[in-house]
């Protein structure tokens, strides 16, 4: 649609409607990749323009100038201020032409003269409103000034242009990413900003794609399958991970590239679907692996290794694991990538799955080699949480809990200094595991499970192993909180067998029972039995039968196990 939209824009030109090719042209962004083609449009334009001026031909060579200018003149300094020199051309022909005055802003712009690009972009803005430029402006107005009002900051109007949109998304993202230290209330906002920009966006492409609107400005496939790798990657810390991938597969219909289809990948993994990450993770390696860094193909394969352990295929986990450690080893020590803080990692969880897939198999481990490789990790990066959960794993296999909880508590105390917000939730739920499961400290283990629960743990695991400490202690008012949470979770939650669930009716029922609201109590008891059979659940529910329309606890504990 793109190549279309540019021939109807040379045919425009052709035919001396110049109007009508700069609206092709630069709203729908269909100027051509291809050099020669561009320079010959160049030619074309400045010849036509230098015999007799027009306001749409300054805005079609201040646009080549701004994003093509190798074309015509290879020093981008020299480019821009030729932009301006058109623009301005361009201005005293129409004072209210909107693409000259933005194309003004933006040269002075990225010349840095902050005065001049307000002036122009406010000018184009007063024309024709522009959620790019205006969160230009508030950047220009906001320069070196350490913590600006970013309330003041906003979209006073939405746009119907979808590369605005997605542009407007762009932006906001930079200065989100410039400012960490923003109010969190102003960073929340506009995180939310720069998702609706993006589904605006998406919409967009979409009616114009695959909708067919008739919109010719917005059928740019390319660019709408980088909004969808975009959106994918919100929607993917949003938790959403389906229609994360929906809108990846969309995205791919019409554009692949290497980040998309890690997006998917990553939204296949978060959701639990081993097979679908393990089919992109090989495609990336035989079709992208020329494009990807260290790290990429690194965390490419830490994924084809997590899906391998997921489906069982132990034998060819350990080859991923081996070849990822292998590319680890033969990077270069000097590399900074070697201490980043996604290879390591990577790197530690090569050194658990190797472990993992060889007990699986029936193999003898050195436990003592991955040990010593870890410590030696753990020297390079002590303040690392993510190493410090790694080896505190591997004294989990040893049984030495002592030493484990000692590690997650490292982990803890650096994932709360470098704001690793995963870390520190993994860390105090593996603390409660530990305590509950292994050292029978309930009410350790219900702090921790409560504390990573605080963290925004909201992991059915996490739920479930906080109700059952809770029910432990008799501490009937949260097991029933985290026991119908953890049901709220079971809908995207696989894996969770039929006595599980079972349990966790159980446990509410009784202590809907102690706490004498008995028709409760009877609904989740009948559930539990359904499910799976106790002789607890079975006597409880006579009780609670036929007290059931009487309030008040008098078999309070009676009949716990």
């Amino acid at each position: 649609m793109k190549e279309n939209l540019h021939r109807q824009a040379w045919q425009a030109f052709t035919e001396n409607d110049y109007a009508l090719a700069a609206k092709y042209w630069l709203e729908g962004y269909s100027l051509p990749d291809d050099e020669t083609e561009l320079r010959k449009i160049f030619h074309a334009v400045n010849g036509q323009n230098e015999a007799s001026a027009d306001s749409d031909l300054c805005a079609i060579l201040g646009m080549i100038a701004l994003d093509y200018h190798p074309v015509f003149e290879p020093d981008h300094e020299q480019a821009l201020t030729k932009c301006l020199d058109w623009s301005i051309l361009g201005l005293e022909k129409d004072p209210s032409h909107y693409q000259c005055s933005r194309n003004a802003g933006s040269a002075l712009y990225w010349l840095n003269d902050t005065n001049g690009a307000l002036k122009y972009y406010l000018r184009s803005e007063s024309i024709s409103p522009s959620p790019v430029v205006q969160i230009r402006i508030f950047t220009l107005r906001n320069g070196g000034n350490g913590q600006p009002d970013f309330s003041e900051l906003d979209i006073s109007d939405f746009t119907d242009s979808a590369m605005e949109a997605y542009n407007a998304a762009v932006e906001i993202n930079h200065i989100l990413e410039g400012f960490p230290g923003m109010p969190e209330a102003q960073n929340q906002r506009l995180a939310a900003l720069k998702v609706k920009l993006y589904e605006h966006a998406y919409l967009l492409y979409r009616s114009a794609l695959v909708n067919s609107d008739g919109n010719v400005l917005n059928g740019d496939p390319h660019t709408f399958a980088m909004c969808c790798n975009n959106l994918a990657r919100e929607l993917i810390a949003q938790g959403n991970y389906q229609r994360s991938i929906d809108v990846a597969s969309e995205g791919m219909q019409y554009s692949k590239f290497l980040y998309i289809i890690l997006n998917r990948m990553s939204g296949y993994s978060h959701a639990g679907m081993p097979e679908k990450p393990k089919a992109d993770g090989l495609w990336l390696l035989d079709e992208y692996a020329g494009e990807m860094d260290v790290l990429t193909l690194t965390g490419v394969i830490d994924t084809l290794c997590f899906s391998c352990m997921e489906l069982g295929q132990y034998e060819e986990a350990l080859e991923w694991a081996d070849e990822g450690l292998g590319i680890y080893h033969q990077t270069n020590p000097a590399n900074p990538v070697k201490q980043h803080e996604e290879m390591t990692r990577c790197v530690t969880n090569f050194f658990i799955h190797r472990a993992k897939a060889a007990a699986a198999l029936g193999r003898e481990t050195d436990t003592a080699t991955g040990s010593e490789e870890a410590d030696h990790l753990l020297e390079a990066m002590p303040d690392n949480p993510s190493l410090m959960i790694s080896r505190a794993d591997s004294f989990v296999r040893e049984r030495q809990w002592e030493k484990a909880l000692e590690c997650y508590g490292h982990a803890v105390r650096f994932g709360l200094d470098k704001g690793l917000n995963r870390s520190v939730q993994v860390a105090l739920y593996n603390k409660g595991c530990i305590y509950e499961a292994q050292l029978q400290d309930s009410r350790t283990a219900l702090d921790s499970f409560e504390q990573s629960i605080r963290h925004g743990n909201r992991d059915f695991w996490c739920l479930y192993w906080a109700m059952r400490s809770a029910y432990r202690l008799t501490e009937d008012e949260k097991t029933i909180r985290y026991g119908n949470w953890s049901l709220s979770l079971l809908p995207g939650q696989e894996g969770v067998a039929d006595d599980i669930v079972a349990e966790i009716y159980e446990y509410l029922g009784n202590s809907q029972l102690d706490q004498g609201n008995y028709e409760e109590a009877v609904k989740n008891l009948e559930q539990s039995l359904n499910l799976n059979f106790s002789q607890t659940a079975s006597n409880n529910l006579q009780t609670a039968r036929s007290h059931a329309g009487n309030k008040g606890g008098f078999f309070r504990r009676l009949f716990r196990k």
